[in-house]
């Protein structure tokens, strides 16, 4: 692969990654707001619309650090799995 090539396929690698990393951070969020503090004997409870949220952005973040990677390893030319 050309060095103009690759400098391509890397820098179409950074709006994967910058999405990646604002899912990680909307989902830590998240889980700092409902798990961060301790709960009474032992219990975390929180509201079943928040829960579904909550497994939502976390099935997200996963697709999309996976899509990232799988993208990464493409442009190195590279089998991702």
């Amino acid at each position: 692969m050309s060095a103009d090539k690759e400098k391509a396929a890397f820098h179409g690698l950074e709006p994967l990654i910058c999405d990646s990393i604002n899912m990680g951070d909307v989902l830590m969020s998240m889980l700092e707001e409902h798990f961060g503090s301790t709960p009474e004997k032992g219990h975390y409870i929180i509201p079943e619309a928040e829960g579904d949220r909550l497994f939502f952005v976390a099935c997200v973040a996963m697709s999309m650090s996976k899509t990232a990677r799988n993208a990464y390893y493409e442009a190195l030319g590279w089998d991702a799995s």
